[in-house]
């Protein structure tokens, strides 16, 4: 495996996308040179406050979003528009959904590309709804929500009918604490042990690195895990779309360490674990312990749950 920090070598989708827009670039080149006919887009729908996926057939179709941190059935979307895939496919995944789509699109008669995404967890939208609730923001109230993008590490950027703008960083905020309180994630997300999007052909990730600690506009992590994946990305770069440089791998699986561990922390004790899962998809805790002050409390249990599984995990035999 091949591994890079980069970056879009076009400023203006290195600022918009998530963290370099490599990923983007991509799309973008592939799109241009005719690999690929067929993508994902996704568009925000302010009345049911979701991102609804798309299939485009040229780059004028993408729009640059950001991150997504809300549930997206990507997979039932995929199953039932294959009729409009045309050429190779290439699109975005989450761990959890990438053999998924590969399958369905080679099944349909089509090449597949697959940019993964690391991921530590995925949100059910209810906790967009919690962040917008804790904000001062009515849901009915919102006309545009973009999670990542616009900068590194960003924020979530609010905008709402009344010409109200609130912004609220992915660092060091409500939204970090909502995020990691485990309250929204998937079932699933307790399953999971692929991080790093292994069956992916190029797999991206952030640079939660000490040497990234001052980047403001954004920069990639890149891992290729197939032949076909490092092929192009170097076709990419070697066209001067891409900014790449070489990195060690284990830099990579560093910038994931803390959601490595946790998760294989999960297995470690699975009957605390399974209680663990219950609890917090427990209605009645749920709606006790989302009111601002038990919040903060449920926070701090939370941690206390997790200390000891990664205290279990690293003496465990």
């Amino acid at each position: 495996m091949k591994s890079y920090v980069g970056y879009s070598a076009d400023a203006d989708i290195r600022f918009k996308a998530t963290s370099g827009g490599v990923g983007t670039s991509l799309i973008k080149w592939m799109f241009d040179k005719g690999i690929i006919g067929t993508s994902v887009s996704f568009d925000f729908d302010a009345d049911s406050l979701r991102y609804v996926p798309k299939m485009i057939h040229s780059f004028s179709e993408y729009a640059i979003c950001g991150s997504i941190y809300q549930e997206v059935d990507l997979v039932g979307f995929i199953k039932s528009h294959t009729d409009e895939i045309t050429g190779r496919f290439a699109c975005f995944t989450l761990p959890c959904q990438t053999r998924a789509v590969r399958a369905i699109v080679e099944k349909a008669g089509h090449e597949a590309f697959i940019i993964g995404l690391t991921c530590s967890s995925q949100q059910t939208l209810d906790a967009t709804k919690y962040l917008l609730k804790r904000v001062g923001v009515d849901v009915a109230n919102v006309i545009r929500l973009q999670y990542r993008g616009n900068g590194w590490p960003s924020g979530i950027q609010i905008e709402t009918k009344d010409g109200r703008q609130v912004f609220v960083p992915n660092n060091n905020s409500i939204w970090t604490k909502i995020f990691h309180s485990r309250l929204f994630i998937r079932p699933k997300c307790f399953m999971c042990q692929d991080t790093l999007n292994k069956y992916c052909d190029v797999t991206l990730a952030d640079p939660w690195l000490r040497q990234f600690s001052e980047e403001k506009i954004g920069k990639t992590l890149v891992v290729c895990n197939t032949d076909v994946g490092n092929t192009l990305l170097q076709q990419c770069a070697d066209e001067k779309n891409l900014i790449l440089i070489g990195i060690d791998y284990s830099e990579v699986v560093k910038s994931q360490k803390g959601t490595i561990l946790r998760k294989k922390s999960y297995l470690v004790a699975p009957n605390i674990c399974k209680y663990y899962r219950v609890v917090l998809k427990n209605k009645a805790y749920r709606n006790v312990m989302c009111t601002p002050t038990l919040f903060q409390l449920h926070c701090k249990l939370k941690r206390l749950v997790e200390r000891y599984l990664l205290y279990k995990q690293k003496h465990s035999k």
